[in-house]
């Protein structure tokens, strides 16, 4: 009975810490739902975004504090005794902008890039976060010349922190390109800029603050004004059934996987006009989660149960140039790094991150 009674005590004990806690994040400003908030725990795990109602539900309560980002908001953090988070808004500025003539057709971007990932499996948690520098060349209709696939950011500078946190020991390191944990890095599948404008629904246009364009299964495209920002949201898997991909063309490399969100967010600066492109854009943020059950993920983290992974990646155009089709042939074999630069509107790192790179 006594036994009993102590193991009785004991998951009594657990219990808070088991039991998770929901927040709701607003703004600040009006009280609104802030949706597509990312929520990163204390140990630097993405825990999730928030829905459509600005709520997010924390399994363990050890996850606290957790740090809340979203772009037009200060970044912000909340304990476990927060029920509701209001965002203070944030401002931004755009660098000028200057047409160009005919002659000089295709757009230089150059981008500061940022990504966290991790991957939990039931015991072990691996964490990479890295800083890029790229470039992409961008043109408006056909140029001859033009290759379109340059229009995808290509990665020039790199550098990555990882950690492993496994069986209670936690190793912190800067990998190398041949280390399996890079392997966490959803950059190339993730990374994208407009290469053509974006026209505005007759809704945003008459004024309308948000408006949604179906898929199949539900909403596919989401526009939000806020803050003298906005914001379209892609939702790539809103033609899926079940709102699960499992692409075929990843099990012939043994990353056999389940997509269960892909989205993409461009925010730009809110100019009133009927069209956006690359030159009003303020930052482009991509959330990725997926379970792998492929070999390559079983592994990279020695494991022989699937593999839960996060993904959040932030992008910050830089510079835009526009350049002639010989500037842009001869920047393209030439491929040289480019040296970090950092946006005025960059927010700053979450704590557990801060530590990470700081070892």
């Amino acid at each position: 009975m006594r036994r009993l009674i102590f193991t009785l005590a004991a998951i009594s004990a657990l219990l808070p810490a088991l039991a998770g806690h929901g927040i709701v994040v607003m703004d600040g400003s009006d009280n609104t739902p802030v949706a597509g908030a990312t929520v990163i725990g204390k140990s630097g795990v993405i825990l999730g975004m928030t829905d459509s109602r600005g709520r997010i539900d924390i399994d363990n309560l050890n996850n606290f504090p957790v740090t809340i980002s979203c772009i037009g908001y200060e970044q912000a953090s909340a304990d476990a005794d927060s029920d509701t988070l209001l965002l203070a808004t944030s401002t931004f500025e755009l660098n000028e902008v200057t047409v160009s003539p005919a002659e000089r057709p295709v757009k230089r971007v150059i981008c500061y890039a940022r990504e966290y990932t991790s991957g939990i499996t039931g015991r072990d948690t691996m964490q990479l976060y890295s800083e890029y520098m790229t470039e992409a060349f961008i043109v408006n209709g056909k140029v001859k010349g033009y290759k379109k696939g340059d229009a995808k950011p290509a990665v020039r500078t790199k550098r990555q922190y990882a950690r492993i946190a496994k069986e209670g020991l936690d190793s912190i390191f800067r990998p190398d390109a041949q280390d399996d944990i890079t392997a966490l890095s959803w950059f190339d599948l993730m990374a994208t800029l407009p290469d053509e404008s974006i026209t505005l629904t007759e809704a945003i246009k008459s004024g309308a603050e948000t408006d949604t364009v179906p898929g199949k299964y539900g909403p596919k495209l989401t526009y939000r004004k806020k803050n003298n920002l906005l914001t379209v949201t892609t939702d790539m898997l809103s033609d899926h059934k079940n709102h699960t991909w499992s692409p075929f063309i990843f099990k012939l490399f043994g990353l056999t996987m389940d997509m269960e969100q892909v989205d993409m967010s461009m925010t730009f600066a809110d100019t009133g006009n009927d069209s956006l492109s690359v030159y009003d854009m303020v930052c482009g943020t991509y959330n990725l989660r997926i379970i792998g059950r492929g070999k390559m993920f079983k592994k990279v983290f020695d494991t022989d149960q699937p593999v839960e992974m996060n993904a959040y990646l932030e992008m910050y155009p830089i510079d835009i140039t526009n350049i002639t089709v010989d500037e842009y042939k001869e920047l393209k074999s030439e491929a040289s790094p480019i040296a970090f630069q950092y946006p005025a509107n960059l927010q700053p790192l979450s704590p557990a991150i801060l530590r990470l790179t700081a070892e």
